[in-house]
């Protein structure tokens, strides 16, 4: 490789490089996919809920190996889950709404008639 060379554009330099990027048209970036968050919530959810329950079933054998805890765990992760689906249920809410132009959540509309 010649040193005018970089390593991601073979046979073309640094300069013809920048200059092909100039003549491109300027492109705006893609905007950020619509995701729905309640599900992914309530997907994690459901793991720390199993993951509770096997500690639960396992706990005098945890509790033996000095892994008592794991129980504790699981719940905290139960309990932030149940908050944090709560929470992303009304941010998927609140953009549905702002998407749709109107708050079909509480029945109203913005008409601006």
């Amino acid at each position: 490789m010649s040193p005018h060379q970089s390593p991601g554009t073979p046979g073309q330099r640094p300069r013809e490089a920048l200059q092909r990027v100039k003549r491109s048209p300027d492109v705006p970036a893609p905007g950020a996919a619509p995701v729905r968050m309640t599900p992914i919530a309530a997907g994690g959810t459901l793991l720390w809920t199993i993951a509770l329950v096997l500690a639960w079933s396992f706990r005098e054998e945890l509790a033996e190996s000095g892994r008592e805890w794991w129980v504790a765990c699981a719940l905290c992760g139960v309990g932030l889950g149940v908050i944090g689906t709560a929470a992303m249920a009304v941010m998927d809410r609140r953009r549905l709404a702002r998407h749709n132009g109107g708050d079909r959540a509480s029945g109203t509309r913005n008409d601006r008639t």
